[in-house]
């Protein structure tokens, strides 16, 4: 496999985003119906620096009682690693626009994405399992 120099040094890469919702719909008993929507997104990884930063933040907020600015510190940095998407190969990407067309990849559609609770919580736990420690030492293990 070969890596452009460019996105090696701007750690860019790719990963499935599974979000779940629910929708308008109930079962027989009565329960809310889930659905699901993948497609696949485009991150960057956060700079060491940045990432220390970040922490250090959710500690003094964590420490003062402060939930409200954890989650602004949480959905800063999902802001900071998600930079697009596409649909899976050889799909329609689910999501629409107000007319019933794939959403578009574009900033503004982007942040419209992580308004979403169920986007953005999907969105974070594919860049974690993408960059956990698991994933990469299997990587220095080939």
């Amino acid at each position: 496999m070969k890596i452009k120099a460019s996105a090696l040094a701007q750690q860019l890469f790719k990963t499935l985003v599974s979000v779940v919702f629910p929708t308008d719909q109930l079962n027989d008993k009565g329960e809310t119906v889930y659905a699901t929507a993948k497609f696949v997104g485009h991150f960057r990884a956060v700079p060491v620096s940045d990432a220390q930063a970040d922490m250090d933040k959710l500690k003094a907020l964590r420490d003062a009682g402060d939930h409200v600015g954890m989650i602004g510190v949480e959905a800063k940095r999902v802001e900071q690693c998600f930079v697009g998407f596409e649909p899976v190969p050889g799909q329609e990407f689910p999501i629409t626009d107000d007319n019933d067309q794939p959403l578009t990849n574009t900033p503004d559609n982007i942040k419209l994405l992580l308004n979403s609770r169920e986007v953005r919580d999907a969105v974070r736990k594919a860049f974690e399992t993408a960059r956990s420690s698991d994933v990469l030492e299997k990587n220095l293990q080939k």
